[in-house]
């Protein structure tokens, strides 16, 4: 079985970067104060995991869906993790989580250019597939709008050679 993700439409591709316009969907998120990527990833990753898993007010288990996302806020510590709800749930249908870090929350369609990547996601790495990715924005004429969003698809014990990561800019519209 399919792990479910965020719908899009691809809108241009070039080799790895591709602008695509993203359909709503339901974000299961959890802030957390870190000075490092991974430990926030981490410990975001295992309260949202808890939530899915049952650790909400009706015990329900929730399907596991992709990527499991991050962004940072500009010149802060603060980290959001987030899953995407599976598109059965709607905001009244989501079970209610037990933990008052997880908040439920609705994305609205927005269009966006994204850079893919292999391998395991480190600080450095993260730095030259996000200037690559500002660099080719600005030569396509591309406003860039927030901060970078970390998209990562795989498990942890996926060898890094065969993981699949994105970072996400959403695109300003004029």
């Amino acid at each position: 079985m399919a792990i479910e993700k965020p719908k899009y439409t691809i809108l241009k591709k070039d080799n790895n970067i591709e602008i695509r316009q993203y359909y709503g969907y339901i974000n299961a998120s959890v802030n957390i104060d870190s000075d490092s990527f991974n430990t926030a990833s981490n410990q975001g990753f295992s309260y949202l995991a808890n939530y899915i898993f049952g650790g909400n007010k009706e015990n329900e288990k929730i399907s596991m869906t992709a990527p499991v996302s991050t962004i940072r806020e500009k010149d802060t510590n603060n980290y959001q993790i987030s899953f995407t709800m599976p598109s059965k749930y709607s905001l009244k249908t989501l079970p209610k989580p037990n933990n008052d870090q997880v908040d439920l929350n609705e994305v609205d369609k927005y269009r966006a250019v994204v850079i893919k990547f292999s391998g395991y996601v480190s600080e450095s790495k993260l730095d030259s597939k996000i200037n690559e990715l500002k660099s080719w924005a600005k030569q396509h004429k591309l406003n860039l709008t927030g901060e970078p969003l970390v998209l990562r698809y795989d498990p942890p014990w996926k060898p890094g050679f065969l993981r699949h990561n994105e970072i996400l800019y959403k695109i300003k519209l004029i």
